[in-house]
């Protein structure tokens, strides 16, 4: 009786060990099998107790176990790309103290082996990361998840805009705005400018300097004031819907490559994305400054974005007229001038 019960007992035992075994394995993934995430904010990591990671893959809660960095993909998500539904979404939710991020219907290669970073941009910081993207268009501030999957080029990134300014940020820069000067102060008039605060007062201390800075000799030495980022920041309170500013920034078209140096670019996407209301801007100028504006957006961008120019081209067809076609034709040439010239710098010895 006592060796049949042994016997039963060193079974029992097997079993459980067996499972013990079983259940790590499928906890446990090859190092290459996780994510690593940091969390950042305007750039600069931020410190992480703990770091929450929520997955729901259609809806269905899936709990990831957490390594050193970051955590290891469950096996949920070990299809390959062609294996997985095309209308298989997740939802990641990232929390990191007293900030929570979530991004909604991601594709599951999302979560794949490799880095996350996850993070949060103010303006004027958010120039940085999205400057050539129309994310910084809407909103007072992004969240983002950028992606970079081992063995992957490029990454992939996504971003949500968010409508309510962040009380505790905009305290700060009300409070340190008496005293700021230079370009301290430049980047608060913009960054309260996004944040409605005081909108016209802020507006106009931006468009002053950028003023002050085209009013300098050519030859000035640059400075932490007068830099590209002056151009930026009126620009993108224009595309953010202040459109009074239209007529000042058509006004100051010039080849100041020392304040201004990527207007043109702003003209080209004008162009390109209000064609009729740049067409009727350039009539209440004189013909030169219309060439200009042409000429510069067809040396700053169109020479190396033909597809642009192209669409550019069928819109200021249908708008016609004159000043239309004289723009078109300025566009044209200076695309052409620009890149018959690059291509003949590149052929000299």
């Amino acid at each position: 009786m006592q060796i049949y019960r042994s016997t039963i007992m060193r079974r029992i035992t097997t079993v459980l060990l067996v499972i013990i075994a079983a259940s790590a394995s499928a906890q446990t993934r090859e190092p290459g099998q996780s994510i690593s995430v940091t969390f950042v904010i305007d750039g600069k990591p931020a410190s992480c107790d703990h770091l929450r990671i929520q997955l729901r893959l259609d809806g269905r809660r899936i709990q990831p176990k957490y390594t050193d960095r970051g955590f290891a993909i469950p096996t949920a998500f070990d299809k390959k790309a062609s294996e997985s539904s095309a209308d298989e979404r997740v939802d990641v939710s990232v929390s990191c103290g007293k900030y929570t991020l979530t991004f909604p219907k991601l594709h599951p290669t999302w979560v794949s082996p490799g880095s996350w970073e996850v993070g949060i941009v103010h303006p004027p910081y958010w120039f940085e990361k999205f400057r050539y993207t129309s994310a910084i268009e809407h909103g007072t501030w992004l969240s983002y998840l950028d992606s970079e999957c081992n063995q992957c080029d490029p990454g992939v990134i996504t971003s949500i805009s968010h409508r309510t300014p962040p009380a505790s940020v905009v305290k700060l820069l009300r409070d340190e705005q008496p005293t700021a000067s230079g370009e301290r102060a430049r980047d608060i008039a913009y960054a309260l400018a996004v944040y409605n605060v005081e909108y016209r007062q802020n507006r106009d201390y931006v468009l002053g300097l950028l003023n002050g800075c085209l009013s300098r000799p050519r030859e000035s030495s640059e400075d932490d004031v007068c830099d590209h980022r002056l151009l930026d920041y009126v620009t993108n309170l224009y595309w953010r819907g202040d459109t009074a500013l239209l007529p000042q920034l058509l006004q100051m078209a010039d080849s100041r490559k020392d304040v201004i140096g990527e207007i043109g670019t702003f003209y080209a996407n004008l162009l390109d994305r209000r064609t009729a209301i740049t067409v009727e801007g350039l009539q209440g100028l004189s013909i030169a400054k219309q060439q200009t504006i042409c000429r510069l957006a067809g040396e700053d961008d169109f020479r190396i974005d033909s597809p642009k120019l192209e669409r550019v081209a069928e819109q200021l067809h249908a708008a016609s007229g004159d000043v239309a076609e004289r723009c078109l034709q300025e566009a044209k040439k200076a695309a052409a001038h620009v890149s018959l010239r690059g291509a003949a710098t590149a052929e000299c010895p």
